[in-house]
C-alpha cells in the first residue's frame, strides 16, 4: 500500500504536456490524469504549439500523439525538443499512436521516445506505464542539471554515487555515465565502462558505444568489425548502419558506406539526416538516382524539421541539372527561395547552384553573373562562413572550370577546420575530383602541419612563462583562421593565463568572450570549451 501512495504521489506532481490535434482525445486524457489526481495539465493542439510550450516551460511529462495534421508529427516535436534541449535527461516523452506500421516505429525510434502507447487504452494502463517511467527517472534531475551546465565531473559523481547503491534502473544510469564520458572525451574511462559491461553480458548499446569509440581514436578496422557485427545480430539498429558508414568512408570505402546506408533508409526511411547523408555520399560517388531519391526525401522530411536545410535543396538541384533537367534543377532552387526568404545563406545557395545550372544549360554569361553575386553574398557573410558553404561554394568554382578559386577556398576550409577529419576527407575527395594541380594529400597535410607548428609553438610559450609572446602569436593566429575552434580556444586560454599573471583588464575579458562565443555556436558541447570558460568564469570573478 505504501509503494502505490508513493507512486501515486510522485505522479501527482509532476506537470504535463498533452499533444494531440483531436480536442476529444485532449479531453480523455486531461481526463484520464485528473482522476489520478494530476492538477498542472497544459494542452497543445499541434506541432508548432507543443514546441512554444516546451520554449516557454519545462515539462516533467510529455504525452505527443504521433500523427498531429498538417504540419510537424510527434516524430519531429521529439527530434526538435531532443536537439533543442527542450526537454531534459529526467523528462519523459510518451508517444501515442493509432498506428504502429514499421516507418512509423522506426522512425519516431531515432530519437529515442521513452515509451509509446496505442490507441485505445484506459486510464489504467496510463496510470501503470508513467509510475513505472517516473520510478526509473525520478532521481535524474541533478545529473540533468550538471549537464546541461556542461558539469560533466559533477554528473559522473553524482551517477557513481546512484550506481553504488545498485538500484533498479542500474543498466540505464551505467550507460548514461559512459555517453557522458564519451561526450567530455573521457575515452579510456568509456571504454572501461562499455567493457565492464560486456563482461557480464551482451549489451547492444554497450558494443555500439566501443565501437564509438574506436572510431573516434582512430581505430577504424575494429570499429568496422563491431559495427558489422552489431547488424549481423539486428538489422534495425539503425544507428550502427550510421557509424558503419562513418568508419567505411573514413576508410575510403565510399561504394561500401553508400550501400550501407541505403539498406539502412529501407528500415528507416523517416530519418533526415540519413537521407541527407546518403544523398551527399550517392552524389560524391556520382550515382545520381540514389543521390536525387535520397535528397528528394531530405527535402519532403525537412518541411517541418529542424533539420529542414536550404543546402538539400541546393544539393538536389545539382543532382538534376547534372542529370540533363536544369529547368528542374532552377524550379527547385525557386521553391527554396521561397521556403528560406530573406535568409543569408539560401541567397547564396541559390546564387552559387544557379551559377552551375546555367553553365551546365550552355549559357556561360548567366553562369558567370551568378558567380559573381556568390562571391559578392559570401564575402557578406564574414570571416565565419560555416564549412558546408564554404565547400559549396569551392564546388560550384570546381565545377565551372575556375581552379584558382576552389583552392583559395578549399585551404581556408582546411585552416578553418584542421582537426575535423571527416570535413578533410571530403576536402581531399575534391582536390582529386577536380585536380587542382597538387597531391590531394599533400594540400592538407602541409596546411595542417603548418597550423600544427603554430599550435604547439603558442602553448610552449605559454609554458615557458612568455605569456605576452603567446597572446601575440595565437591573436594573429585567430585572424588568419577565425572559424578554427582550436586557435580560438587556445587564444582565449593564453589570454586568461597572462591576465592571471598581469591583472584583469576589461578589454581583453571581451575578447576572450568574443573567442568563446565563437567556439560555442560551432561546438556547443567541446569540453575544452567548458574547461576555458571556468577559467574564464573565474578570471572575472576576480577581477569584480
Amino acid at each position: 500500500m505504501t509503494s502505490f501512495n508513493f507512486r501515486q504521489s510522485e505522479l501527482v506532481s509532476k506537470t504535463f504536456l498533452v499533444v494531440d490535434d483531436f480536442g476529444d482525445m485532449r479531453g480523455m486524457l486531461r481526463s484520464m490524469l485528473s482522476t489520478v489526481g494530476v492538477k498542472e495539465i497544459d494542452t497543445a493542439n499541434n506541432g508548432p504549439e507543443a514546441i512554444d510550450a516546451l520554449e516557454r516551460r519545462r515539462y516533467d511529462i510529455v504525452l505527443c500523439d504521433y500523427n498531429l495534421g498538417p504540419g510537424k508529427n510527434g516524430q519531429q516535436v521529439l527530434e526538435e525538443a531532443r536537439h533543442r534541449q527542450l526537454i531534459g535527461l529526467d523528462a519523459i516523452f510518451v508517444m501515442i499512436t493509432a498506428e504502429n506500421t514499421r516507418e512509423m516505429v522506426m522512425g519516431a525510434v531515432e530519437y529515442e521516445p521513452d515509451s509509446y502507447l496505442t490507441k485505445p487504452f484506459t486510464k489504467d494502463v496510463l496510470k501503470t506505464r508513467l509510475e513505472k517511467l517516473v520510478l526509473k527517472r525520478q532521481d535524474l534531475r541533478e545529473v540533468d542539471q550538471a549537464v546541461g551546465e556542461q558539469d560533466y565531473d559533477k554528473a559522473i559523481q553524482l551517477l557513481d554515487n546512484k550506481i553504488a547503491a545498485r538500484p533498479g534502473n542500474l543498466g540505464e544510469l551505467t550507460k548514461l555515465k559512459a555517453e557522458i564520458l564519451f561526450r567530455s572525451s573521457e575515452y579510456e574511462y568509456a571504454a572501461d565502462v562499455y567493457e565492464r559491461v560486456l563482461a557480464v553480458r551482451e549489451m547492444p548499446w554497450a558494443r555500439l558505444g566501443l565501437g564509438k569509440i574506436y572510431f573516434t581514436t582512430g581505430r577504424l578496422q575494429e570499429a568496422q568489425a563491431m559495427f558489422e557485427g552489431l547488424l549481423q545480430d539486428n538489422q534495425r539498429f539503425t544507428a550502427a548502419y550510421d557509424w558503419l558508414a562513418r568508419t567505411l568512408q573514413a576508410l575510403k570505402k565510399d561504394r561500401d558506406a553508400q550501400e550501407v546506408l541505403e539498406r539502412a533508409v529501407v528500415v528507416s526511411p523517416k530519418a533526415i539526416l540519413r537521407q541527407k547523408a546518403l544523398g551527399d555520399i550517392a552524389l560524391a560517388n556520382g550515382d545520381l538516382a540514389v543521390a536525387g531519391k535520397a535528397l528528394t526525401e531530405a527535402v519532403s522530411l525537412g518541411r517541418h524539421s529542424v533539420y529542414k536545410s536550404a543546402g538539400n535543396y541546393a544539393k538536389l538541384a545539382r543532382v538534376k541539372s547534372k542529370s540533363g533537367d536544369g529547368q528542374g534543377g532552377l524550379k527547385i532552387i525557386e521553391n527554396m527561395e521561397r521556403e528560406f526568404q530573406g535568409e543569408g545563406e539560401s541567397e547564396l545557395y541559390s546564387a552559387m547552384v544557379k551559377g552551375v545550372i546555367h553553365a551546365d544549360m550552355g549559357n556561360r554569361e548567366k553562369a558567370d553573373a551568378c558567380m559573381h553575386e556568390a562571391a559578392r553574398l559570401y564575402a557578406k557573410e564574414g570571416p565565419h562562413v560555416a564549412a558546408d558553404l564554404t565547400l559549396e561554394m569551392a564546388r560550384s568554382y570546381g565545377e565551372l572550370g575556375d581552379k584558382q578559386e576552389a583552392a583559395k577556398l578549399l585551404q581556408q576550409a582546411v585552416r578553418n577546420n584542421h582537426a575535423e577529419p571527416e570535413l578533410l576527407q571530403q576536402i581531399e575527395n575534391m582536390v582529386g575530383e577536380f585536380d587542382l594541380g597538387t597531391d590531394p594529400k599533400a594540400f592538407v597535410s602541409d596546411i595542417r602541419k603548418e597550423i600544427v607548428k603554430l599550435n604547439n609553438r603558442g602553448v610552449e610559450l605559454a609554458k615557458a612563462g612568455k605569456l605576452q609572446e603567446a597572446v601575440g602569436l595565437f591573436s594573429e593566429a585567430v585572424e588568419a583562421m577565425p572559424s578554427n575552434k582550436v586557435v580560438n580556444l587556445n587564444a582565449a586560454r593564453v589570454l586568461v593565463m597572462n591576465m592571471r599573471e598581469n591583472g584583469v583588464e576589461g578589454k581583453q575579458l571581451g575578447r576572450v568572450r568574443e573567442l568563446l562565443d565563437r567556439v560555442r555556436k560551432i561546438e556547443p558541447d567541446s569540453p575544452s570549451l567548458r574547461r576555458v570558460q571556468l577559467m574564464y568564469q573565474n578570471l572575472s570573478r576576480q577581477g569584480l
